[in-house]
């Protein structure tokens, strides 16, 4: 490139390359990058490597994608329609109204759904825009993974919400209604496994109400669990019916809406007459004819 410049030709042509090798130096770099042992990548990886947070940001996105995908082995085509499933529009308000509770958490969660796709979009420029060493890019990134991972915490308590709602509604009879959240909760319900796993919670916590003292004192549920141990033949009674009996899908989803919530579950309210009318209730509506 030829610079011509009036007055002192040696002085103003070198100040003036100077400048335009100034501007062109990053160019120039992530070119060599690039161009290096792996293509775009490689300038990428230099670039994380010099920011510590941006680094760790991706690398963690990349390793949570990758053990979802190994330690769940979902076919891709079942993940990406479960993935889809709160971007489809529901029946839940035509069935149900616009005022029931699963309708509003059905439709926050597909409007939350929709920020997520659009706050992915912005993480995808802001990635691109890092591996172009714009300034702006880094910022980017970091907003953009910061308002999807809160993004990502409100709509996971929209569905939990959601969830328990679908659960009362089964409990009260209502699992014929042609809503497409009754049906696959339903469906999922009555699967041998999800019994099994129920009846194991169950024990579980009997096991830890009657063995309470024993526990290490790091480990120790709530000490209301130990409301358990005065009811140890009913529990014993619905893990059995659970797991080798036939029981009724009302009775199943009132054993899990017992069970959701860890220990904010009825497990641990410390009501002794409330824990008694649940445990009645799941033994009467897991067999109604006995």
């Amino acid at each position: 490139m030829a610079i011509r410049c009036a007055g002192k030709p040696g002085r103003l042509a070198c100040a003036d390359r100077w400048r335009l090798d100034a501007r062109i130096a990053p160019f120039r770099s992530l070119q060599k990058d690039t161009g290096w042992r792996g293509g775009a990548h490689r300038g990428l990886a230099r670039y994380l490597a010099a920011r510590p947070f941006a680094g760790a940001a991706c690398c963690a996105w990349l390793v949570f994608a990758m053990r979802a995908r190994v330690h769940i082995k979902i076919p891709v085509a079942v993940a990406a329609r479960r993935g889809l499933e709160p971007l489809r529009v529901s029946r839940a308000r035509l069935v149900l109204g616009c005022g029931r509770p699963l309708s509003q958490m059905v439709t926050l969660a597909g409007v939350l759904a929709w920020l997520i796709a659009a706050v992915s979009g912005v993480v995808t420029v802001g990635v691109l825009a890092v591996a172009a060493r714009r300034a702006w890019g880094i910022r980017l990134l970091c907003a953009a993974l910061v308002a999807e991972l809160v993004l990502f915490m409100v709509c996971a308590l929209a569905r939990q919400l959601q969830r328990e709602h679908v659960l009362r509604l089964i409990a009260s009879g209502r699992a014929v209604l042609p809503v497409e959240e009754i049906s696959r909760e339903a469906q999922r319900l009555v699967t041998p496994r999800h019994r099994d796993q129920l009846a194991m919670r169950l024990e579980r916590a009997l096991d830890e109400a009657v063995r309470w003292h024993q526990l290490p004192v790091a480990s120790r549920p709530p000490p209301e669990v130990r409301l358990l141990c005065g009811f140890a033949p009913e529990v014993r009674a619905i893990a059995v019916q659970l797991r080798d009996g036939q029981p009724a899908l009302p009775g199943i989803a009132l054993v899990e809406l017992l069970l959701t919530g860890g220990y904010g579950s009825g497990l641990y309210a410390g009501d002794h007459d409330l824990l008694r009318e649940q445990l009645w209730r799941i033994r009467y509506l897991l067999c109604p004819a006995a």
